[in-house]
């Protein structure tokens, strides 16, 4: 490793913890500081906007030392800072639980982070609309602009005033951006989520295909109720951009 590659690992393993790295002896610790509450400051606001719910239920010290732990301890896949909220998600979900933090943390996070992500996702192919007529007979997928997530805490509830400390029922939500750029987070029930998540791990199903997929696990249901009782869901859904036409 040449001086200067040296210089720069020691630069940046003192910006992210200098409790555990000494300072590079060719830079002035002054001027050291600066730089570490610059990087610092910059993802610790980030955070605090992308998570608001996660950070009101921390106390300040506590959600301090959590971002320091992040900051200092995981190693981020990718530069750009839209992305940091995504490692932050990824941070959690290998962290160790301390008296301080609510079970539902990780879970919370991700609810959080969902919202963000498909608010700020680039679609690789422009969105194509869907008439209700082509609902029967076209090949259907799930808007690239849009996911699905299941939590056993009741994320959508949870505030300063409502904080769980058991997990209880599923709770299984579609979360897609819509033709006025609004994310919108739809709770889904057991059928609901088998039909959308058939659609988003086989795209190019018909309705009447996916109703037949669907079928044995919805008995007594016959694949012609099953379809009459998804067409109003899908067009719904279809009309504010979350279910498009399969890109062929």
């Amino acid at each position: 490793m040449s001086a200067l590659s040296e210089t720069q690992l020691a630069f940046a393993n003192y910006i992210r913890d200098p409790a555990q790295y000494p300072a590079p002896e060719a830079i002035e610790i002054e001027r050291l500081e600066v730089y570490r509450e610059l990087f610092f400051n910059n993802v610790r606001g980030f955070l605090d906007n992308a998570f608001p719910v996660l950070h009101s239920l921390y106390p300040a010290d506590a959600w301090l030392t959590l971002q320091q732990q992040f900051f200092a301890g995981y190693a981020c896949q990718s530069p750009y800072f839209l992305h940091i909220a995504e490692q932050f998600v990824s941070f959690l979900q290998q962290y160790p639980l301390t008296a301080q933090d609510p079970p539902f943390l990780t879970e919370l996070a991700h609810y959080e982070w969902a919202e963000l992500y498909i608010g700020t996702k680039q679609a690789r192919h422009s969105l194509q609309r869907l008439a209700p007529v082509e609902l029967t007979t076209s090949s259907l997928a799930l808007s690239e602009l849009a996911m699905l997530a299941a939590y056993q805490y009741p994320v959508q509830r949870i505030s300063n005033h409502f904080q769980p400390s058991t997990a209880g029922d599923l709770q299984c939500f579609l979360i897609y951006r819509d033709y006025q750029d609004e994310v919108i987070f739809v709770s889904l029930n057991q059928a609901t989520l088998l039909l959308l998540n058939q659609l988003s791990e086989k795209p190019g199903q018909t309705l009447s295909e996916l109703t037949q997929a669907l079928a044995p696990s919805l008995a007594p249901l016959t694949p012609a109720q099953l379809e009459a009782a998804a067409l109003p869901l899908l067009q719904e859904l279809a009309a504010k951009g979350a279910i498009v036409p399969a890109f062929k």
